[in-house]
């Protein structure tokens, strides 16, 4: 099932600016926190990817 979202865009003096919020049960069911940190990945003009970071938090070890 897909869950329909907008672009909204930001006009600036200098530059433009898009935003997309995602729609609740997705963050619920992707346990979003504030700061996670997401990275987008183009497949194609159709296609996104989000991935989560894996941020190192400090003295913990990777595995």
């Amino acid at each position: 099932m897909g869950y329909p979202a907008k672009i909204q865009q930001i006009t600036r003096k200098d530059f433009n600016q898009y935003y997309i919020n995602f729609p609740r049960p997705i963050a619920l069911a992707m346990n979003f926190n504030k700061g996670d940190i997401v990275e987008w990945e183009i497949v194609d003009k159709d296609t996104l990817i989000l991935k989560r970071r894996q941020v190192e938090i400090a003295g913990q070890k990777r595995i």
